[in-house]
């Protein structure tokens, strides 16, 4: 199993960042003002030096570019995981070694959880007044850009932090 896991880290990591580093930049680009705002955080917090792990806390923009980004566009798009026990979900009877996919990209546009789900809107993820998430005051599953359960991404953490890296490096030299 610790194999399995490096390996998802070492090979699976990179697209899926790559393909949300994508996504970031195609958004940024229809969303000038976003991008505007990007780039300001950006060049009062580093002023022109690369990012180190200690300057993330003070990039929440770019934390909040990142999480509507992996909302409107998840990677993992689509998940598959097979039923071990029938059990019933709402009025459906589900059987046991059923496949059940589960599609992150429709529930994270789903309009009972997102105003505006079709926009990018990254202060969406701005903290409220007692500092809780946005996605903590979410249901459980309404935002889930790496899965959840016992088979949420193992890399998902290290996942956030490497996207904010590369956007706060990037942004810095092209626009």
């Amino acid at each position: 199993q610790l194999h399995d896991e490096v390996m998802t880290i070492f090979i699976a990591g990179h697209e899926t960042t790559a393909l949300a580093l994508t996504w970031a930049f195609i958004l940024l680009a229809r969303h000038p003002i976003v991008e505007a705002k990007l780039h300001a955080e950006v060049d009062l917090v580093l002023n022109g030096r690369l990012p180190t792990l200690a300057d993330l806390p003070k990039l929440p923009y770019v934390q909040m570019v990142v999480k509507e980004t992996l909302r409107l566009y998840p990677p993992a798009w689509l998940l598959i995981r097979q039923a071990l026990a029938p059990f019933s979900l709402g009025t459906y009877r589900v059987s046991k070694g059923s496949q059940i996919w589960v599609c992150p990209y429709t529930m994270h546009r789903h309009p009972r959880f997102y105003d505006q789900p079709e926009g990018f809107l990254p202060e969406r993820f701005q903290p409220d007044d007692t500092g809780e998430a946005f996605e903590s005051r979410l249901p459980r599953f309404a935002y889930m850009p790496f899965g959840g359960g016992p088979r949420i991404c193992i890399g998902n953490m290290f996942a956030l932090m490497e996207a904010e890296l590369f956007i706060a490096t990037i942004v810095q030299r092209y626009r």
